[in-house]
């Protein structure tokens, strides 16, 4: 019983954990926000606005990459700590009675009940977290690509800003290669 309570405990911790890192995400994305806004107003031409843009793009990405990762890991955890809490109750309910209790008799629990919406992990806040932080990332690093192109290509740009666009690109297109490996190498879970 006072393994339950202690995975129950850690699970809800780690839960805790996940939400203050997703707290942390939005915090950050209303900032880039806000520091776009004021760039933006005070940028006299495309080239200033574009070098603003990018890097606040890397700043958004490599964080929200980090953030991931830690979601990563957390959903990890919950995992086994989801498979062990099952376990518990399997052997507790097993010590139990027929007709003692109600919670050993009922053969569905929620999640299975609703297996087709499940299927889909529609509602699953483990991937739900994942998307919401890797497409920031996914679009932040877009933004970066985008300016990096439209910095050698268009006229404008001195080579300084060419060299720090694509800079910024070259290594946001890596460290996002390497995040999507992981990503699929986890099996997307």
């Amino acid at each position: 019983m006072y393994e339950g309570q202690q995975h129950w405990l850690h699970y809800r911790h780690i839960e805790q954990e996940r939400n203050q890192f997703l707290g942390f995400f939005f915090t950050l994305l209303v900032a880039i926000v806000g520091f776009l806004v004021a760039i933006s107003s005070r940028a006299t031409s495309w080239p200033e606005l574009a070098m603003g843009l990018t890097a606040m793009a890397a700043v958004l990405g490599m964080i929200s990459l980090l953030i991931f990762a830690s979601v990563r890991k957390l959903g990890a955890a919950l995992r086994e700590y989801d498979r062990d809490i099952a376990r518990i109750r399997t052997s507790l309910f097993a010590l139990v009675e027929a007709g003692r209790t109600h919670l050993a008799s009922e053969p569905k629990t929620v999640a299975m009940r609703m297996r087709p919406v499940m299927l889909h992990r529609v509602f699953d806040p483990q991937l739900s977290a994942e998307l919401i932080v890797g497409m920031s990332a996914v679009v932040a690093f877009g933004v970066q690509l985008f300016v990096a192109v439209d910095a050698l290509v268009l006229d404008g740009f001195s080579s300084g800003q060419q060299a720090l666009a694509g800079g910024l690109a070259a290594t946001s297109l890596a460290v996002g290669s390497i995040a999507a490996w992981m990503w699929f190498k986890g099996g997307g879970r």
